[in-house]
């Protein structure tokens, strides 16, 4: 059963959304995550302590040769384990060889596969020189020796871990309850109150002993009295009921205000009661009964007391509180105003120098203007100052809230779900934020699993609208040949792409349908360029700008089938493939990487009538921007702009990306207005559902994580590719391509799952293994 959520009024008065201070020592994650592995350094056999041990018992005229074997193993240990997981791994990796061998005077079967469990598939001469140096080592010492070096590492590795709940003691006593026996009630002494097991006559009690009380509090009702501070004395017993002294809660002018608004509200006393128990909790049932059956008494009383009095009594309680004569404590005092008190304030003191100056006149002439104050109260504008001072010594100078005040501007293609719960009020009330209810946890010995299920689909609003391709003109039909109508994020950016020579920053999942989007911008450029329905060729260029080479090449074949009923060329240009000036001119659109464009744009001579005829630069996976190539993508953009400016010519910008976390930044950057080019779409329109699983190995030990990783991945690899799916491993370093490849392979042959790894052998299987083998 879930538990109940807390709503904003109880939760204001309470400390469930108190900030903890996660800058302690113990509820630092790093400190914790220090501590464990200094306690285990020093639990657990290193490759210090075997250099230690060492050199504690050996001459310094033998150094020399065990620390040669030393590095031998060490040497070893890199080879097998891999260069890329770091130096505290490899010195693992050399103590469970040492570990391994010390004993042993060959590589054995039993060795051969303890270290394959460990590593994954090895060379087999790095074993046999970590062999060959660890029993040279272990010559210089006595089997004693080094039997209390292992045995130490282990005798302190024991698991003396109190688990929680281990020093609980429980006592399994068995009391036997004699029928006749009388047992106290609530743990009551009391002879009066005590019942026997006899259910008739503890029934016929608690019926005697309720009504009896229920008596009493009828007759204490009744001789209340309700009067002015009736609502002061209340509220001023419930807080010390339910605080009992302790500071940062809320003070009784704040509740009683907060309360008789409630009161004077339109809202029947079932809503009202509802409210009520929000805002004072389970401590405040007999409060709220108080309040509920003398609603209109209260309200009468306040609403009989007249207007200057009721401020004047507020405005002396705020006085006594904030201590309006009385001099700070410590250091100076500072006033904070905004902008909207200050005009307050000033409109305030207008106001007092022009009744001053009508009593004046008036006193002077004899006479009572019939202006009065009913236009303006200077003493309702102070009690409004008051109160906000009052609000303003229980919020935090520097808080999100305060950078969240002000509005918003909404842009109508930004489809932000995370922006938007940023918006909400729990999150600018710095509420925690969890995960969603259908996460599946799963926690053993070795790792930790979280799977998140993929987020719901954006639900399709009222002005969307499938663009169908029957419905385009004719230049988009045959560049679109073959295709029905287009997808939802294509839909939505049609009118802008393909309609207006707007700048365009696209940001979407990935196979979202980004390339057709840029297809869509090629097709209104070439539009722009027919006449007569002829399209002049030889007055525009269409710059593709690809990261790679690979993608160039794949963009340049897309391009040129699907333009090539119109008769545009399409070429690639890269540091592989260079184009004459004759082929260049030939050509309509050109897919080049960023660091060759860059070099084309920076010659001042030769290029720059290619330059000038540029009117569409695409620029693709724009978020390269944050990487190593980001300089190289700025100063086209930087150059391409300078252009426009410098020749007041029109060269559109379409800066296509994966989703970008400061989209507006970028926009900006690329003269992207975004209330018309910029649209960014999240992770609930992609094709295919995306879900994650987030795996945590447990372990500190550097090769025992390397082996725990390797095990967890075969198994979800074994997991999808038994339901049919295919699978692709990502690795740290290019190297651990093969090792990781490899030991995937070990484990399926020794676990006997290499049917599933295996291919069908098709027609296609002969012409894929000898391109594999190119």
């Amino acid at each position: 059963m879930a538990l109940p959520r807390l709503t904003g009024a109880l939760r204001s008065f309470s400390n469930v959304t108190k900030h903890e201070d996660y800058s302690e020592e113990l509820a630092d994650l790093t400190i914790k995550r220090s501590k464990l592995h200094e306690q285990l350094l020093k639990s657990d056999l290193t490759w210090k302590k075997i250099i230690k041990f060492v050199d504690d018992n050996l001459d310094k005229k033998e150094h020399q040769t065990v620390n040669g074997d030393l590095k031998t193993i060490l040497q070893a240990a890199k080879q097998i384990v891999g260069a890329e997981n770091g130096q505290e791994a490899i010195e693992s990796g050399a103590v469970f060889l040492f570990k391994t061998f010390h004993r042993k005077n060959c590589v054995g079967h039993d060795e051969t596969k303890a270290i394959k469990q460990m590593f994954g598939p090895f060379p087999s001469s790095s074993a046999t020189a970590a062999c060959n140096a660890t029993c040279r080592i272990a010559s210089h010492f006595t089997e004693e020796q080094l039997t209390a070096l292992v045995q130490m590492a282990e005798e302190q590795n024991g698991d003396n871990r109190v688990f929680f709940g281990k020093n609980i003691v429980f006592s399994f006593d068995m009391h036997d309850l004699d029928h006749s026996e009388e047992l106290p009630v609530n743990g009551e002494a009391d002879t009066q109150k005590i019942i026997s097991l006899d259910y008739n006559k503890f029934l016929n009690n608690q019926l005697n002993h309720l009504q009896n009380q229920y008596d009493e509090k009828s007759d204490l009702k009744s001789l209340e009295k309700v009067d002015d501070s009736f609502l002061w004395c209340e509220v001023g017993k419930y807080l010390n009921e339910s605080q009992g002294g302790t500071p940062g809660g809320p003070t009784t002018e704040d509740l009683c205000c907060t309360l008789y608004e409630m009161l004077a509200s339109a809202k029947s006393g079932d809503e009202l009661q509802n409210e009520l128990f929000e805002l004072l909790g389970p401590e405040g049932f007999e409060l709220i009964e108080k309040l509920l059956q003398n609603r209109s008494l209260i309200l009468e009383r306040s609403l009989t007391c007249p207007n200057d009095n009721r401020f004047q009594t507020l405005q002396e309680q705020c006085k006594k509180f904030i201590g309006e004569n009385a001099k700070p404590n410590y250091g100076c005092q500072v006033t904070i105003q905004s902008e909207q008190e200050k005009l307050l304030m000033k409109q305030y003191r207008r106001e007092e120098k022009r009744n001053a100056r009508k009593e004046k006149q008036a006193g002077e002439d004899g006479e009572v203007s019939g202006e009065g104050l009913t236009c303006f109260d200077p003493k309702e504008l102070r009690m409004q100052r008051e109160l906000a001072l009052l609000n303003a010594r229980s919020m935090p100078v520097l808080s999100r809230q305060r950078e969240m005040d002000f509005e918003k501007i909404h842009y109508p293609h930004v489809y932000d779900s995370r922006a938007e719960a940023m918006k909400t009020s729990a999150f600018i009330g710095g509420a925690k934020v969890f995960l969603p209810e259908a996460v599946q946890r799963e926690n053993n010995k070795m790792y930790e699993e979280v799977k998140i299920p993929h987020s719901e689909p954006m639900p399709i609003g009222i002005e969307e609208k499938i663009v169908y391709i029957k419905d385009l003109d004719e230049i988009g039909q045959l560049a679109f040949k073959g295709m029905k109508r287009l997808n939802r994020i294509q839909s939505i950016v049609f009118e802008t792409a393909y309609n207006t020579n707007e700048n365009m920053l696209i940001c979407a999942p990935t196979g979202a349908g980004k390339t057709n989007i840029a297809m869509l911008t090629v097709l209104h450029e070439i539009r722009q360029h027919v006449q007569h329905g002829v399209i002049k060729k030889d007055e525009f260029k269409i710059v593709y700008v690809a990261p790679m080479k690979a993608l160039a090449a794949e963009m340049t074949n897309y391009f040129s089938k699907r333009l090539e009923p119109l008769g545009i060329t399409v070429k690639e240009l890269t540091g592989d493939m260079q184009l004459s000036k004759g082929e260049i001119l030939r050509t309509q659109m050109l897919v080049t990487t960023p660091e060759k464009w860059d070099v084309v744009t920076r010659k001042s001579v030769g290029d720059v009538a290619l330059s000038q005829l540029v009117k569409l630069l695409i620029l693709d996976e724009v978020h390269l921007l944050h990487e190593d190539r980001g300089p190289v993508l700025e100063s086209i953009v930087a150059r391409t702009l300078r252009q426009v400016e410098s020749t007041q010519s029109m060269i559109r910008i379409l800066g296509l990306s994966a989703t970008l976390p400061n989209y507006l930044d970028v926009a900006t950057f690329l003269h992207v207005n975004p209330c018309i080019g910029l649209f960014y779409f999240d992770g609930r329109f992609r094709p295919v559902p995306l879900g994650q699983t987030f795996i945590g190995i447990k372990t500190t030990n550097k090769v025992q994580q390397l082996n725990h990783m390797d095990e967890v991945c075969y198994e979800n690899v074994l997991k999808q590719i038994m339901a049919g799916h295919q699978v692709m491993v990502f690795v740290h370093a290019r190297n651990a391509t093969v090792r990781t490849a490899m030991g995937l392979r070990e484990k399926a042959k020794n676990n006997g799952h290499i049917c599933h790894f295996l291919s069908p052998q098709g027609s296609d299987y002969g012409q894929a293994e000898k391109q594999c083998s190119l």
